[in-house]
């Protein structure tokens, strides 16, 4: 049970519960306040309104949930009494900030939301008065009055301020949370922003985001709504009015699974605030986001009518409205007296005049028109950003593709080379064998006829060997040019003289007898100071270069060195280039080892392993296994 417990605590879904429990907890408590909350301004009344949604983010982004929830607790302060909401949703930031930040960012942060309040107490007074500077603050009414705060509010005002337990707390808070982090030693220390991006992007936080952000949408249009309790015309609405436009930012809720409800039920309380109130921007911004939705998760063929219908209806509804209709929605105008104007013309219904004439103008549905116009630009955006991720795809495929086609070329090459060199072992097996019976003339007769069935597979060996090649020659019977006997170490001056110019010099030097070793391995040592001095000639632009090959009872050593430009390997990989491919398989083969010292504007050496024995071949093959990885496919 208690697992349960610190699983269900340890999900982020947790926080966005919370945060919504806080937003709806503060706008009971704001409702409960005196008359500075009416009175404030309105900016400061959506900040401490709004503020508890931070605590869904305290363990993504804790830094800036910490501060902006102690901010808001400190601006409630100039509202009325202690915001504890806020308080505990900054205290549960602050316990988050050692698992998700590093060490010397909480420190700054502890010292930022328990000190910067103690300061900003200096100039508390100058705040009050500012805020208030402009309401009738000294009269003799206790209670509350509509133009302004009671005398004993204000005082209470100026006599507050940040309380000193409120930061003791807060950093008590913080150390403790310090000295569990210092005993647990979390795997994960340090979280960057993109932690904050994929919160936000998941496809299993979508729901809990959605509740949040309709909570949010909700809490401005009720916070909204009540100042203009004091200054609007809602005396004319029946009582459930306000509350089904309040409570409208709920059906953002659905904004993904069904948009078209939250744009017809927001389309029409916009529409109604607007004529009972010129400030109406928090159902406005509601409005938008399920334009933006609509047009971001629909086809054009679907958000277009959808989106066009409300914005050209509003203004045409507001335009041929007349008394008829409109006391079916008000119905307190009925009951409003007819007086007579100061500039004659007969009775007026003054009531009905001033809402009537708040026509929803054309221009609010242009501008409310942008919001589709982005979430189209969204939704492009997006589709573009899905087929550009496939394209990559695409292209990694590829290039693993082509990677896997060199190295399979390569192979072939390979295969072909041991062909000849086999069928030169066979043929010098035939000829033995055809040798044998002249020397044992003499000899007993099954010896004679054993040679002559050794020298007859021999035959058939190389019969099948000549039909097996002749498959790799053209149509014109012309032989490839790779089934040509095959080089070797002795043919190693020559290739060095050809790659040579006046402006490459090409060195070599061999050490040892290169006739002890075997056939393949010297065609594998020749093929690999080919490939290169291929790529020196061809990509490193130097002036000279050095082939040192040495042989010995163990294997041969090869190593190339140039004093050219070099190369990324790593840079290499991802062009796409693979020169080193056809060296590794061939290295390979021999259970060898290939090596690249190379970086840009240092030159490269590319060295070479082929053991001969087995001892020697295992060993290499191991540390060839780990050059590779780090070599990768790539090539100049």
């Amino acid at each position: 049970m208690i697992a349960r417990i610190r699983k269900l605590l340890a999900n982020r879904i947790t926080d966005v519960v919370l945060a919504v429990l806080g937003l709806a907890i503060t706008q009971v408590w704001i409702y409960a306040q005196p008359a500075a909350w009416p009175n404030a301004p309105v900016v400061l009344v959506a900040v401490v309104a709004l503020a508890p949604a931070l605590i869904a983010f305290r363990r993504v982004v804790p830094v800036v949930a910490s501060v902006g929830l102690v901010g808001a607790a400190y601006v409630a302060l100039l509202l009325g009494p202690v915001d504890w909401v806020l308080l505990v949703g900054a205290a549960l930031a602050v316990w988050a900030l050692p698992r998700r930040c590093h060490p010397v960012t909480v420190l700054a942060t502890l010292a930022v939301v328990t000190g910067l309040p103690l300061l900003v107490n200096v100039v508390w007074i100058n705040l009050v008065e500012w805020l208030y500077v402009d309401q009738d603050v000294r009269h003799d009414n206790p209670g509350l009055s509509l133009m302004g705060i009671t005398e004993r509010r204000y005082d209470q005002l100026v006599n507050g301020g940040w309380y000193w337990w409120q930061s003791l707390a807060l950093l008590l808070v913080g150390l403790m949370a310090i000295a569990v982090w210092l005993q647990r030693r979390p795997s994960r220390p340090v979280r960057g922003p993109e932690e904050l991006t994929r919160f936000l992007t998941a496809r299993e936080n979508a729901v809990a985001l959605d509740v949040l952000l309709a909570a949010m949408v909700t809490q401005a249009i009720l916070v909204e709504l009540w100042r203009d309790q004091f200054w609007g015309n809602w005396w004319t609405a029946p009582g459930w009015m306000p509350y089904v436009i309040a409570y409208s930012g709920l059906t953002l809720v659905l904004r993904r699974r069904w948009p078209a409800l939250p744009v017809a039920v927001l389309a029409c309380c916009a529409l109604l605030s607007y004529w009972q109130t010129s400030t109406s921007w928090s159902v406005l911004t509601a409005f938008s986001i399920a334009l933006f939705t609509l047009a971001m998760d629909r086809s054009l063929r679907f958000s277009l009518p959808v989106a066009t219908v409300p914005l050209v209806a509003l203004p045409v509804i507001a335009e041929l409205v007349r008394y008829s209709q409109l006391v079916l929605v008000f119905p307190a105008l009925k009951l409003q007296p007819l007086e007579f104007g100061f500039s004659g013309g007969g009775l007026h219904n003054f009531a009905y005049e001033k809402i009537v004439d708040r026509q929803w103008p054309a221009t609010l549905s242009l501008i409310l028109a942008l919001p589709v116009c982005v979430g189209i630009l969204a939704r492009v955006y997006r589709r573009y950003r899905v087929a550009a991720a496939r394209e990559a795809a695409l292209e990694k495929l590829t290039a693993e593709q082509d990677a896997a086609k060199v190295v399979l070329t390569e192979r072939s090459h390979i295969a072909r080379d041991l062909h000849d060199v086999v069928a030169h072992a066979v043929n010098l097996m035939v000829i033995q064998a055809e040798t044998g019976p002249d020397l044992l003339l003499r000899g007993d007769r099954d010896v004679l006829d054993g040679f002559q069935r050794i020298g007859d597979a021999g035959r058939r060996a190389l019969g099948e060997l000549d039909r097996l090649l002749s498959a790799l020659r053209d149509a014109d019977g012309v032989p490839d040019p790779q089934l040509t006997p095959q080089p070797g170490l002795a043919e190693l001056r020559q290739l060095t003289e050809v790659v040579s110019h006046e402006r490459l010099t090409v060195g070599l030097e061999v050490r040892g007898d290169p006739g002890r070793s075997p056939t393949g391995h010297q065609l594998t040592a020749y093929r690999l100071v080919q490939e290169a001095l291929t790529n020196v000639a061809r990509h490193a632009k130097a002036t000279s270069a050095m082939v040192v090959v040495e042989v010995d009872e163990f294997g041969i050593v090869v190593q190339v060195t140039d004093d050219g430009v070099g190369f990324d390997l790593d840079a290499a990989r991802s062009a796409g280039r693979h020169g080193l491919a056809g060296m590794r398989e061939r290295v390979r083969i021999h259970s060898g080892r290939l090596d690249i010292r190379t970086a840009p504007g240092e030159g490269t050496t590319i060295s070479a392993r082929l053991p001969v024995s087995g001892a020697a071949a295992s060993v290499s093959a191991a540390d060839g296994a780990a050059e590779d990885a780090a070599d990768g496919e790539a090539g100049r």
